[in-house]
């Protein structure tokens, strides 16, 4: 597994637009090649949801590092300096959405389900997003930080 310290460069491809910011360095060949295989409108997702993670683990010493790997086949984003959280995984389901999972062990999913109804949340898994769908910050960084946080939550209890 390698950390997104790495120093593995962006290659230009026409998925990506010349105005997107990566904030953060891509950890690997695998990962890139993954990112840059999805559409346009999914990529831009991806990148925010991914440059929110990063934020939250530079804003919360608890989280710390993440490391981002491919599990599955798919970018995933672990805390195995502090052990703090659950693996989150995103993922193309077809062209048109893509979800963010969660471990099925836990009950992360459920929680989300519960808090916000509005979304589309299996109870068990998975949150399902559009890429035409407009996604509040605020809302995903509460459901981001039960991962990264779900054993420091569960050590709390």
């Amino acid at each position: 597994m390698k950390l997104a310290t790495s120093k593995h460069k962006i290659k230009p491809n026409s998925n990506f637009k010349a105005n997107s910011k990566l904030k953060y360095p891509l950890p690997s060949e695998e990962i890139t090649s993954y990112y840059f295989n999805l559409t346009p409108a999914m990529l831009e997702k991806f990148m925010e949801i991914r440059n929110w993670i990063y934020e939250l683990s530079h804003a919360d010493e608890k989280i710390g590092e993440i490391a981002e790997c491919l599990k599955w086949g798919e970018p995933s984003f672990l805390t195995p300096k502090t052990k703090s959280g659950s693996t989150i995984r995103m993922a193309k389901v077809n062209e048109l959405e893509f979800a963010l999972y969660f471990n099925c062990k836990t009950r992360i999913a459920k929680e989300i389900a519960i808090e916000f109804p509005e979304w589309n949340c299996d109870g068990k898994r998975a949150l399902y997003f559009s890429v035409s769908q407009k996604i509040s910050k605020s809302k995903l960084i509460i459901c981001l930080k039960k991962a990264l946080l779900y054993h420091k939550r569960k050590e709390q209890k």
